[in-house]
């Protein structure tokens, strides 16, 4: 018996001792984990922003299947909010503050616990988004204190669950991933220009975008080259294309391949001068592979000349800013300008 009572005053000084080193246990912390995940930086954004999504990666939901959520009016934004119920009791979270593309701040509270902070941070890097997901209280309930100290540590008890969670995310942001666009359009500008002039290869034809795209590769590398033949660098000449007629109706157009002039060149045996006059042109940059999204930019110029009631004049010219062997698809930029009356 004596053995039993001392092993009772044992426990119980052990539970006391317990008690008070939990007592005096930190309830500050501040954990973060951080992850790469290839997916534009808006695309990251977004997805964490929208609070339904929560339900596909949050790792708590892969530990306990009694969680149910409830939404607020908003699931998006400031002000967005959601609550649930479970076997380990209710909590709730509220997006309080954000910052498109760069951070989201939150507060979650447990029971009638005080509410801890969750943040997000977004960082664009070469791999696509640096996403951090970061946790901090200033003063933790007791409870929650001695989770932490029977795990060995703030960072030990949070840190592999944001670890989960962020592996998860990557899984949700790529499996949802937006297909890229295979063009980009500028905003119009209105440019007032200098005469200029260009030497090109002429041609009339049918409309017909395969015959338009085998000229083009015959003719374009051949203007390139009797440029640098004759002495001509970078920057001596834009390679373009000048359209006098382009005709719908009757399914003709009339233009000239060649090359925009910064410096003189005698017109090889085939081309032909044409003056570009000076004047005020609209112009419009296309960012993507020639051929892709070429309709989109001139009805946007159709509808801008509408909208202004202003009068297009002929002829109208593409100029191809770089070269499309030394950036990536999503960069070749082409400037398609109108001069205007």
């Amino acid at each position: 018996m004596k053995i039993l009572k001392y092993l009772l005053l044992l426990l119980a000084a052990v539970i006391v001792i317990g008690l008070i080193y939990i007592g005096t246990y930190s309830g500050s912390y501040d954990v973060k984990r951080s992850k790469v995940i290839k997916t534009p930086i808006s695309h990251a954004f977004n997805t964490v922003n929208d609070l339904k999504t929560w339900e596909k990666w949050g790792p708590w939901h892969d530990e306990d299947t009694t969680i149910v959520v409830t939404y607020g009016e908003k699931t998006v934004g400031v002000g967005a909010s959601d609550s649930w119920t479970s076997k380990d009791g209710p909590g709730k979270m509220e997006t309080v503050a954000l910052v498109k593309n760069k951070s989201i701040d939150q507060k979650i509270s447990f029971m009638d616990n005080d509410p801890g902070d969750i943040y997000w941070t977004f960082e664009e890097v070469a791999e696509g988004t640096n996403v951090t997901w970061g946790m901090k209280a200033e003063d933790s309930p007791f409870v929650f204190k001695m989770f932490a100290a029977l795990s060995g540590g703030w960072d030990n008890m949070l840190g592999p669950m944001e670890e989960k969670g962020l592996d998860n995310l990557e899984k949700v942001i790529l499996e949802t991933m937006p297909e890229a666009p295979k063009f980009t359009l500028s905003e119009i500008s209105t440019e007032e220009l200098p005469e200029k002039v260009f030497i090109g290869y002429p041609h009339k034809i049918k409309i017909d975008h395969d015959e338009m795209t085998r000229l083009f590769m015959q003719y374009m590398p051949k203007a390139g080259m009797y440029a640098a033949k004759n002495g001509l660098k970078e920057g001596d000449y834009t390679p373009g294309s000048v359209y006098t007629k382009y005709d719908e109706a009757s399914g003709e157009t009339e233009f000239y391949i060649g090359l925009l002039l910064n410096k003189d060149l005698t017109p090889d045996k085939g081309m032909e001068v044409i003056k570009l006059p000076a004047g005020n042109n609209i112009m419009i940059s296309k960012f993507g592979n020639y051929g892709d999204g070429d309709y989109d930019a001139h009805m946007k110029i159709a509808e801008y000349l509408e909208e202004n009631k202003l009068t297009q004049k002929w002829p109208i010219w593409e100029l191809y800013a770089n070269d499309p062997s030394k950036v990536k698809p999503a960069e070749i930029q082409t400037d398609i300008y109108y001069p205007i009356k």
